[in-house]
């Protein structure tokens, strides 16, 4: 076994994941992955689905890994969540909640159950369905079988279909469908248009994936912090408390047999060491132990039941007192050792001969003896300076990480590394320093991703997904003056939120003060907002800055007659 497997495999305590492994170990996921399917085949762990005392076949193709059920990258998807079908399947086999109102099945339309059902779940997943899962091919498909899956599937949504009809508030909704799907058949049988749509979807998942890894470092932060604490806590328990765990070698002793070979505890042979000690002799029983009577009594003794081990709560009690200096609070209603000893001394049944009696002088309450003391500080300085080696190779693990995802310009990746660093090294200027630039990295390419995202969405007249990735792109960029004012454009052409429009417009003219174009856009929000006397100041401040540039002039007309179809005469 390498060393990276051995360290690997002692972090596995059945609860953690492959990406909390990934994290703790500092192991690339790809890497932690691989790592874990050579554990499997060596029979060191088991996977979810893999069936106990069958590991696969060490001779098993990697074609053959990736189909099985135990495979890592299925059993313990990153996200957590298993991922979706695409194609024709998407639309029938949908397992999450509905997004509708059920009150809208109620609707007294001339529709099946079933057929509302279908339009409700279709039309509410629009946005989420790519245009291969809602024509129901794959993305590798040829221009013969998208048009083939068209015509399939758009005849059941062609209005045509339900001509005559009391349809309601279905009807909207079924043009829409039809009309997604028609973008979707001209678009993949496009040669220029696929591309570019490839590329919409590729930058799209992309931005997904670095949002996703820059949101998950504070949870990562205390996945780690937490595995660092209970690591050392285990270096320093007794090897008989843990018990075993998923994924760690086990001794092949039976637990009867583990039982037995344990010495017994001097705390449990005392007791009844103490009991025959204080008994008074039998005459009797000195007479057949004078006689040769031996036998019988070793033949009593062997038979006698075998004390129990000890169990974990009796170790931790004996460990604390030899931490306090022997201290023990007795029991409520004990007797007290010299009580006890009296009580001893005066049975007329005891000879005096053979009763001995050693009382020890009780400490006072709360009291520790100075060696007791230095027992628990040189306990506590282990386990703080092991908590601080554990923390440091983190540090250095998580640091290397970072650098490397710098190395292939994997901002995000390098970003939550170096975070995850810093926050275990607050004092350490220089780690500091390499996160924040990171960060700022990171933040400026997922800018750039949205960017490209929401061109893309506002070409294609998807105002409230560009809107949104506006909004992201000026997460990233808080001075982009040109980002505010399409997020305000963005959400006009919705007709919705007027007041969210005004705000990022507002925010563009405070960047760039002279710019004809972003004050419009103001004044078509305030507009909207019903803010008439702020819409007509901004128009007069537009043409004013316009000058006599035509096209600028032109741009005012042109807006002031936008602004009309608001329903505010400015």
């Amino acid at each position: 076994m390498k060393p990276a497997e051995a360290f690997l495999l002692s972090r596995i305590d059945g609860v953690l994941t492959d990406r909390d492994l990934s994290l703790i170990t500092g192991m690339s996921h790809g890497d932690t992955v691989e790592t874990l399917r050579r554990l499997r085949d060596l029979g060191a762990i088991t996977l979810d689905g893999d069936v106990a005392g069958q590991p696969p076949p060490r001779g098993a193709s990697d074609a053959g890994r990736r189909g099985s059920a135990a495979d890592p990258e299925r059993a313990m998807s990153s996200g957590g969540e298993p991922v979706p079908p695409l194609g024709r399947d998407a639309l029938h086999q949908v397992e999450s909640p509905p997004l509708y109102d059920p009150a809208e099945l109620d609707e007294p339309v001339e529709l099946t159950p079933e057929r509302k059902r279908r339009i409700l779940d279709l039309y509410y997943r629009l946005e989420d369905l790519s245009y291969y899962a809602l024509l129901g091919v794959s993305d590798q498909a040829d221009k013969k079988q998208i048009k083939s899956a068209y015509y399939l599937l758009a005849p059941e949504f062609h209005p045509d279909t339900y001509f005559r009809k009391q349809l309601g508030s279905y009807k909207q909704k079924i043009e829409a469908i039809f009309t997604r799907i028609t973008l979707a058949q001209d678009t993949l049988t496009s040669k220029q248009r696929r591309a570019e749509y490839d590329g919409y979807l590729e930058q799209t998942h992309k931005n997904r994936a670095m949002a996703a890894l820059i949101e998950q470092t504070p949870r990562d932060i205390a996945t780690i912090t937490t595995a660092v604490d209970a690591s050392v806590r285990a270096a320093f328990a007794d090897p008989r408390d843990v018990a075993a765990s998923p994924g760690r070698y086990s001794s092949d002793r039976a637990p009867t047999e583990q039982a037995a070979a344990r010495p017994p505890a001097a705390e449990q042979v005392a007791p009844a060491a103490s009991a025959r000690a204080a008994t008074p002799a039998s005459p009797s029983h000195e007479a057949s132990s004078a006689d040769g009577g031996g036998a019988p009594a070793r033949a009593a003794a062997a038979s006698a039941p075998v004390a129990p081990a000890p169990s974990a709560k009796d170790r931790r009690e004996t460990f604390a007192r030899k931490l306090t200096g022997g201290l023990r609070r007795a029991p409520a209603g004990a007797p007290s050792a010299a009580t006890a000893a009296t009580s001893v001394a005066a049975s007329p049944a005891a000879p005096a001969a053979t009763t001995v009696v050693v009382t020890t002088p009780r400490a006072p309450a709360g009291f520790r003896s100075p060696e007791s003391m230095r027992a628990v500080e040189s306990l506590k300085a282990r386990y703080d300076a092991a908590r601080g080696e554990a923390l440091r190779n983190q540090i250095a693990r998580h640091a290397e990480a970072a650098r490397v995802a710098l190395e292939r310009n994997d901002y995000a990746a390098a970003a939550n590394a170096y975070r995850i660093a810093a926050s275990l090294a607050p004092d350490d200027v220089a780690l500091q320093k390499a996160s924040a630039d990171a960060q700022r990295l990171a933040a400026a390419t997922l800018a750039d991703g949205y960017l490209k995202q929401a061109h893309y969405e506002a070409q294609n007249g998807r105002w409230f997904d560009a809107a949104l990735s506006y909004a992201k792109v000026c997460n990233g960029r808080p001075d982009d003056a040109g980002a505010h004012e399409r997020v305000a454009y963005a959400t006009l052409q919705t007709g919705e939120n007027t007041r969210r429009a005004v705000e990022f417009a507002r925010r563009a003219v405070e960047l760039v003060p002279s710019s004809v174009e972003y004050r419009l856009t103001l004044a078509l929000a305030y507009s909207a907002a019903a803010l008439a006397k702020s819409a007509n100041g901004e128009f007069d401040r537009a043409a004013e800055l316009a000058g006599n540039d035509p096209r600028l002039r032109g741009l005012v007309a042109q807006a002031r007659e936008q602004a009309k179809r608001y329903g505010k005469q400015v």
